[in-house]
């Protein structure tokens, strides 16, 4: 007889996987990532979920923009198009001042 090991309570860190038997079916779930743990949510049934953020490790609640990513993260993880933008623009400017002047 073998021993059960206990796992101790925690967040589920999630990962989506597909685990269909046939080819060219999906049956999605999210899948926990942590050693010891054997937890799987269809992914229908995420959403609303608490979680840990697979980028910064915070809690987070599964909404609908988490489930739609094979490696779910939170909102304040998420880089912006805007941020990306205003980061181009500070680039463009150091380099106006910083270049040679005939």
């Amino acid at each position: 007889m073998t021993a059960k090991i206990k796992v101790p309570n925690h967040l589920h860190r999630y990962k989506r996987v597909n685990l269909a038997r046939n080819p060219g079916k999906e049956y999605l779930v999210f899948k926990c990532t942590k050693p010891l743990c054997s937890h799987y949510v269809p992914v229908t049934l995420a959403e609303g979920k608490l979680t840990e953020c697979n980028r910064c490790g915070d809690a987070m609640v599964m909404d609908k923009v988490a489930v739609r990513l094979a490696v779910p993260h939170c909102p304040a993880c998420t880089k912006r198009k805007a941020d990306v933008l205003e980061t181009v623009d500070l680039i463009a400017d150091f380099l106006k001042d910083h270049s040679p002047k005939d």
